[in-house]
């Protein structure tokens, strides 16, 4: 009986000896394996794609120069005219400037891309073929520049009141709002010129109808 106690514990000191073993040998193997290396790109074609993605952006931004005004609004929403002055007052003030190979005029055009048809960065990086880094990076920076125009672009409400105002009969002396028949009642006395007060005149149509007796 104690003989075959003995044999019992030596065959599983044996066999977890075993195990040991191989599980320290494959593991000094993988070690010395060595692992496979990622392969280099080929220089020819990296340049091969970077000027397919130069021809491609200067195609677009011809498309912008050399169109006609109606084309250049639907694709940026302005005219080439107010394009390029846009451009030249950023270039003269130093508000955007030519870095990293982008021109200040595919910056804006991006930009205008970008709010013009509220289009998102990754639509912007396939028109333009730029990483969306560089789109992000672009658009802010134009941004910032549009911003240090607003003294020039916000001007603040005028006191006076424009002569067609005047002399209209729907606008003058102030907005008329009929709720209904025998009722009337008129908005807050405020200057002709405010922009909530023009731009009120489809309310008017679509509120007031005629009272009795008027």
């Amino acid at each position: 009986m104690d003989l075959s106690l003995s044999r019992d514990m030596l065959c599983r000191k044996t066999a977890a000896l075993t195990v040991v073993m191989v599980t320290f040998v494959s593991t000094r193997l993988k070690r010395k394996t060595p692992e496979p290396k990622t392969p280099l790109p080929d220089p020819i074609a990296l340049a091969l794609i970077r000027d397919e993605n130069e021809q491609h952006r200067q195609r677009t931004l011809r498309m912008i120069y050399n169109s006609t005004d109606s084309e250049c609004i639907s694709m940026i929403r302005m005219k080439r005219v107010a394009f390029f002055k846009l451009v030249r007052t950023f270039r003269e003030r130093s508000l955007v400037t030519d870095r990293e190979g982008v021109s200040v005029e595919e910056q804006v055009a991006m930009f205008l891309h970008v709010v013009g048809h509220n289009q998102r960065f990754r639509v912007v990086h396939q028109s333009f073929r730029r990483s969306i880094q560089t789109v992000h990076k672009h658009f802010h920076q134009v941004l910032y520049a549009v911003g240090e125009l607003r003294n020039e672009m916000i001007k603040p409400a005028s006191t006076t009141t424009h002569p067609k105002i005047l002399g209209s009969h729907t606008w003058n002396p102030y907005f008329k709002v009929i709720v209904y028949p025998g009722f009337i009642s008129y908005i807050r006395p405020v200057a002709m010129t405010d922009p909530c007060f023009l731009g009120c005149h489809w309310l008017y149509r679509w509120h007031s109808f005629p009272s009795k007796g008027s």
